[in-house]
């Protein structure tokens, strides 16, 4: 990684692999290194109505384990947003995500992620790969997500930088 001087340095993790990445805004990384971990996590990305969901259901019919923090407020079928529980809904997502993973399940979380610094606890799961997946679909929200809050959405999006680029952009 990239520390502030510009120089590379090997990153040590606690999964048991090295990799060269460079600093990214706000200390993202960005793993793509084989670990001796056996499952591997797939991140999508996107605006509500951006296909996230449709493209993580895909995943999950080839035995992926699919979260997202939509399904923290899901109660008998139905949603119940929260904002005051946007915190427990994410974390329970990250909980979940790591929870299979550790029992070697492929994961996929489809989340807004606008901020790169919000995928980070993927990213620093033990996972044999990570992959970024960017969903630019124009649908309705299926949760009713008004027009001014898609538009403040898109006014913080932060795009991916080249270097997780590679073969990650897929368009719906």
């Amino acid at each position: 990684m990239n520390n502030n001087n510009g120089t590379r340095a090997t990153l040590h993790c606690k999964n048991n692999f090295n990799w060269q990445a460079p600093t990214l805004p706000n200390g993202l990384l960005h793993a793509t290194a084989v670990s001796k971990a056996v499952a591997q996590i797939v991140l999508i990305r996107g605006l509500p109505g951006s296909g996230k969901t449709t493209m993580a259901g895909v995943l999950a019919k080839i035995d992926y384990k699919h979260f997202e923090a939509d399904m923290f407020f899901e109660v008998d079928g139905t949603y119940h947003y929260d904002a005051s529980r946007i915190r427990d809904a994410h974390a329970w997502c990250q909980r979940m995500a790591r929870e299979a993973l550790a029992r070697g399940e492929n994961v996929v979380v489809s989340n807004t992620f606008t901020h790169l610094r919000e995928m980070q606890p993927y990213l620093e799961m033990e996972a044999r790969s990570i992959r970024v997946i960017e969903a630019h679909g124009k649908w309705e929200s299926v949760h009713g997500v008004p027009p001014e809050m898609l538009e403040r959405m898109a006014a913080r999006w932060e795009p991916l930088p080249d270097s997780m680029k590679s073969n990650n952009r897929f368009a719906m």
